[in-house]
C-alpha cells in the first residue's frame, strides 16, 4: 500500500507515482485503475522522478531516474534489458528474454513485463508478441483501454525518435 503519491501529468493521462512504506517504488496510469488512491497525496514527492515521467513522451529524454527494483534476478534482468531497448522501438517477448540472458523464456519474460511496477520508468510498452501489440497491464482484448494505451504511447515514441 502506498504510503506517499502523486499525480503527474503526461500526455497520455495521469500516472500515479507512489512510494510505500519501505521505498517500493510504483508508477501506473491512472486510467487503469478504478480503485481509490491509498496513502497520502504529496505533490513534492521525488520531483526529480516526476519531471522525467511528465517528460518523457514529450522529449528525448535520456535515462530513467531511478534504478531497477529489486526483485528475482530474471525479473531484474528483464526489467534491465527492457530499459535498453530504444526509443520508437519494440522488441519481442522472446527477444526480451534473449538480451535479460535466458533465450527460451518468452512467457516467463512476458509475466516480468506483466508485473513491472514502473511504467514507463521500465518501457514494458516497447515489448510486444511476435504477432501483435501482446498485452499490457495484463490485459490482451485488442478493444481493451490498456491495449490502446499501449498504442499511443508507441506511436508517440516512434514520432519522438524521428525528431
Amino acid at each position: 500500500m502506498p504510503a506517499f503519491w502523486r499525480l503527474v501529468d503526461t500526455p497520455v493521462g495521469h500516472a500515479v507515482l507512489a512510494v510505500d512504506d519501505c521505498g517500493w517504488v510504483t508508477v501506473e496510469f491512472a486510467a487503469l485503475h478504478d480503485e481509490p488512491r491509498l496513502g497520502t497525496e504529496d505533490d513534492g514527492l521525488m520531483p526529480h522522478t516526476a519531471a522525467w515521467i511528465s517528460s518523457c513522451l514529450r522529449e528525448q529524454v535520456g535515462a530513467p531516474p531511478i534504478d531497477v527494483p529489486e526483485s528475482t534476478p530474471f525479473r531484474a534482468a528483464c526489467w534491465a534489458a527492457c530499459r535498453n531497448i530504444p526509443l520508437g522501438e519494440t522488441r519481442t517477448y522472446a527477444e526480451l528474454a534473449s538480451m535479460a540472458g535466458t533465450p527460451k523464456a518468452a512467457r516467463a519474460a512476458g509475466s516480468a513485463m506483466r508485473n513491472n511496477p514502473m511504467s514507463l520508468i521500465t518501457p514494458c510498452h516497447r515489448v510486444v508478441a511476435a504477432s501483435d501489440l501482446g498485452g499490457y497491464a495484463g490485459d490482451r482484448d485488442p478493444e481493451s483501454v490498456n491495449l490502446s494505451l499501449k498504442s499511443k504511447i508507441l506511436r508517440i515514441e516512434q514520432c519522438l525518435a524521428a525528431k
